[in-house]
């Protein structure tokens, strides 16, 4: 991969952080975070901080590595070196299952929606790991 298109921006803070969150630890910070693949470096150095009322966007060209960040923040793959932190705690040796019930979860380009129910309820399915009830009281609707 050529350097020669890319362009760096200095900025005067390496994490932006809105004024009414600067009293309010990060819930994500992202720090030297990479991987390899064999011989080929997929993502070096990706930094971020996200303040609890921050809304971000990660942009870029085909192949810039963006869907192999989400993999590495949500555990699809194993980060080469680099730390995630989640509300302070440490991601490193946390599996997927884990880090989606800490509060990090994605979905696929390839979604596909039940055609048979309402959007509110396709919503719904993905809620399932914040819903605790029993089969039996899940099958009856009983009170939780």
């Amino acid at each position: 991969m050529s350097n020669k298109n890319i362009k760096l921006v200095q900025l005067p803070s390496p994490n932006f952080v809105p004024e009414r969150d600067k009293d309010k630890p990060l819930v994500l910070e992202v720090s030297h975070l990479g991987i390899d693949f064999g011989g080929l470096t997929a993502v070096n150095e990706f930094n971020i901080g996200m303040s609890p009322t921050e809304i971000s966007g990660l942009i870029g060209p085909n192949g810039a590595g963006k869907t192999t960040v989400f993999n590495l923040l949500t555990k699809v793959y194993e980060p080469t070196r680099g730390t995630i932190l989640l509300d302070g705690k440490d991601t490193h040796g946390m599996n997927t299952i884990q880090v989606n019930q800490a509060g990090i979860a994605r979905t696929f380009q390839n979604i596909r929606l039940f055609d048979k129910l309402t959007v509110e309820d396709n919503v719904k399915i993905g809620l399932h790991n914040n819903i605790h009830y029993h089969m039996p009281t899940g099958v009856f609707r009983l009170p939780k």
